[in-house]
């Protein structure tokens, strides 16, 4: 079986978990994290170029490309919808949207100085792993109002679009060890998400099972 089928495959169950999500947060069985889906929006566009610019493939490509389109949609909706205000307020939340900023900024800094030939392609290089490393290291900030919401309030969320995406990045995990192996910064995007999506999918599981409500 191909790299490049896996990789479709994966972008389409990442598909699949947003119509399932998308459809659940319309008949209001799901209460999305405004704060959160505005982070993962805005962070997993910035992730999609620093991939692309680092010569990822369209199988590594495909899912985050798809996440960052639809979570601008959940995003959007979120913030129109939200009964507050969407700046966080916690510090922790504070700080990852401040990351999220900082990292881009260093990104187009760094794009900047390639252009006017002030710091070598070998070093904008290495920018980038640091900016994916960051990233990655993020993601669990990213996940904070949310898994915040789902500790205290879990029947805000539904098990199924999260176990959609757990296995979706679960094969994407696997594609990636396929094309560059277990260590390489492009592996830390699947592992950490196979992390928090599975942390959501097993808390909210279990809030359902114990309450007698439908997990899917």
């Amino acid at each position: 079986m191909s790299v490049l089928f896996l990789g479709i495959t994966a972008a389409l169950l990442q598909i699949l978990g947003y119509l399932t999500y998308g459809w659940k947060v319309l008949r209001r069985d799901i209460e999305p994290n405004a704060t959160s889906w505005l982070m993962f929006a805005y962070g997993t566009s910035l992730l999609v170029l620093v991939e692309w610019d680092r010569d990822a493939s369209f199988a590594l490509l495909a899912l985050p490309a798809i996440c960052a389109v639809l979570s601008v949609g959940i995003a959007i909706y979120c913030v129109r919808k939200a009964r507050r205000l969407w700046w966080p307020a916690h510090p922790l939340e504070r700080f990852s949207f401040a990351l999220d900023v900082g990292l881009t900024l260093l990104y187009i800094i760094a794009w900047i100085l390639v252009d006017k030939s002030l710091i070598t392609d070998a070093q904008k290089s290495l920018a980038e792993v640091l900016i994916l490393v960051c990233w990655n290291i993020g993601v669990f900030t990213a996940f904070f109002p949310l898994l915040r919401q789902v500790y205290h309030h879990p029947l805000t969320e539904h098990a199924i679009p999260w176990v959609i995406w757990t296995a979706a990045y679960t094969l994407l995990a696997y594609i990636t060890y396929q094309e560059v192996g277990t260590f390489n910064e492009l592996m830390l995007y699947p592992l950490t998400h196979v992390v928090v999506h599975g942390i959501v999918a097993v808390h909210t599981g279990r809030a359902h099972l114990k309450r007698n409500k439908i997990i899917l």
